[in-house]
């Protein structure tokens, strides 16, 4: 799940689906060929308060390591209490999906990852959600939907075929109660010990590094302290922990005149790579780092094997790091203020925004396209919100100072054994349209197991909201996407090379090589749509 939470955080938009400006000449309901409505519609009050039929659909989540069941827990059991909408899920590989499109067996409900290719070709397999709302649900815009949501995700033919999670707008900035989700980590026992060294810069990184090698520690199972560890990088997304989790600790920037900037060659940047392969150089690294996979990944951080980590996704150590809590209460993992830049800028934590993570789609195949709308706009509405993380009001949460809070006995479980509080509780583990923010507000930092709670907060001091920058990359032009993914292979490759460097002259040869190799594989075409739609994403007051 870990590995699958990275590659899908990293989201972004172009030309066809996310991006455009709506048309005033959409297709209408007639065109769709949609059953009547059961039920006399309002746009002040949502269809499923008033619609007591009962429905089974099926909802396919394109995500394999998806395993929970409907019906088995708290949350989709008081779902179905309210909408009268039970959920058969399906889980599954884009080979798998790819195959359900080919043979037109699709499913009623879909949800995929935002820069799926499926997703630019929607209107050929989902129905539009506002043709659906008008005629099934008005309450879906008029209180369920974020506006300024549903106007980005609208497309240029005027329609809106799916809708975000976790997309969060300016005006949740506004609100404030946000988090980040990447850091630098230290093992706060070891770091104490060694008198919370400055870290910053990188002659004091390195010397903190050797420190922590001098003094022969050995982590739980005996074997010794590895001072720099990092998530693995086996796949292409996974090299960017060393770049743009890098890059964000040191403060370089997203973009300069509001257009994309060139993030890998700042010379801040190199020179904080220099120090990265030095410490490979000198010992002070995992030296399997290149190698290993999840589970040799998370045995190390369970053991307490590092010193110092580099964390691109705090959410996704959800297990180890719980693990590692409960194990040596003594000796979490902490944020600390660790790398930053050379030459005065600011370390920024990049928050969400409206990219989100997945998108969800009502199918042309969908048996009850009735049903199916009523249960979107439930969850997508405050109300269907707060049910599907908190429960219900008096059985698993009350209200204090006008905000949910979940039993004490539900809490301590979430905050404890996170694992089990998902299979059994479920409160939370099903947010294919879930307002993260929203709960956010709600929650603070008791929305986290207790082994996050210290790494979400020292996010909050470095959040930015990272608008300009929204869906770059998720439509690009299919010649630009697939350059894209050869440079980004070679980027993996050179990340293990200049890891692997002898000298900084080797470092700076590589990036060299590197430049070069995407000069000649499209990268102007990509810099090109992006920049676009960055001045999208400013016309729209992102």
């Amino acid at each position: 799940m870990k590995r699958a939470l990275v590659t899908s955080l990293i989201m972004v938009c172009g030309l066809s689906l996310v991006g455009c400006e709506g048309s005033k000449n959409a297709s209408s309901e007639a065109s769709y060929d949609l059953p009547k409505a059961k039920i006399s519609v309002s746009k002040d009050t949502p269809s499923w308060k008033k619609d007591k039929e009962k429905a089974n659909l099926t909802w396919y989540v394109n995500y394999d390591w998806f395993a929970q069941k409907w019906g088995k827990d708290y949350a989709t059991k008081f779902i179905t209490e309210d909408t009268n909408v039970s959920i058969t899920y399906q889980a599954g590989t884009s080979e798998n999906l790819n195959t359900k499109m080919a043979s037109g067996d699709l499913p009623d409900i879909i949800t995929l990852d935002g820069s799926d290719p499926l997703v630019k070709d929607a209107a050929k397999w989902a129905l539009p959600l506002d043709v659906l709302s008008k005629k099934y649900d008005p309450y879906f815009y008029n209180g369920a939907s974020k506006e300024e949501v549903t106007k980005y995700y609208t497309t240029k033919d005027g329609h809106l075929y799916g809708y975000p999670n976790f997309a969060t707008t300016k005006a949740d900035y506004e609100k404030g109660g946000l988090y980040g989700n990447e850091a630098f980590l230290v093992r706060k026992d070891i770091y104490e010990q060694i008198g919370k060294p400055d870290m910053s810069t990188p002659e004091g990184f390195i010397a903190a590094l050797k420190k922590v090698q001098e003094l022969g520690l050995k982590d739980d199972s005996g074997k010794p302290i590895v001072p720099l560890g990092t998530w693995p990088l086996l796949a292409p997304a996974d090299s960017k922990i060393f770049s743009d989790t890098l890059a964000d600790m040191i403060g370089v920037p997203l973009t300069k005149n509001d257009k994309q900037y060139d993030r890998y060659m700042d010379k801040d940047f190199q020179k904080w790579y220099s120090t990265l392969s030095q410490a490979r150089r000198d010992g002070l690294t995992d030296r399997d780092m290149l190698t290993m996979n999840d589970d040799n990944n998370n045995a190390q951080v369970i053991n307490g094997s590092y010193f110092a980590y580099f964390q691109p996704n705090i959410i996704g150590d959800t297990d180890p790091m719980s693990q590692r809590s409960l194990k040596s209460p003594d000796a979490p993992y902490i944020a600390v203020n660790g790398p930053a830049s050379t030459i005065g800028r600011k370390t920024m934590v990049q928050g969400p925004s409206l990219q989100g993570w997945t998108l969800t789609f009502i199918s042309k195949k969908v048996k009850n396209p009735e049903k199916a709308m009523e249960l979107i706009t439930y969850l997508t509405s405050p109300e269907g919100d707060t049910v599907m993380n908190y429960g219900r009001e008096g059985k698993t949460y009350k209200m204090v100072d006008g905000k949910p809070v979940l039993n004490k006995d539900l809490l301590t479980l979430k905050q404890t054994d996170p694992s089990k509080y998902e299979t059994e509780i479920g409160l939370g583990t099903h947010p294919w349209v879930t307002d993260s923010a929203l709960l956010s507000r709600q929650m603070g930092l008791s929305q986290f197991p207790a082994a996050l709670m210290q790494q979400k907060e020292w996010t909050m001091d470095h959040l930015i909201f990272p608008g300009k920058v929204t869906n770059l990359d998720a439509m690009l032009s299919k010649e630009s996407g697939r350059n894209l993914n050869k440079i980004e292979q070679n980027w993996s490759q050179t990340v293990a090379k200049i890891l692997n460097a002898k000298s900084d002259s080797e470092v700076e040869k590589y990036f060299k090589d590197f430049k070069s190799y995407r000069e000649s594989t499209g990268w102007k075409q990509i810099t090109d749509e992006r920049n676009k739609q960055i001045e999208y994403n400013i016309k729209k007051g992102q």
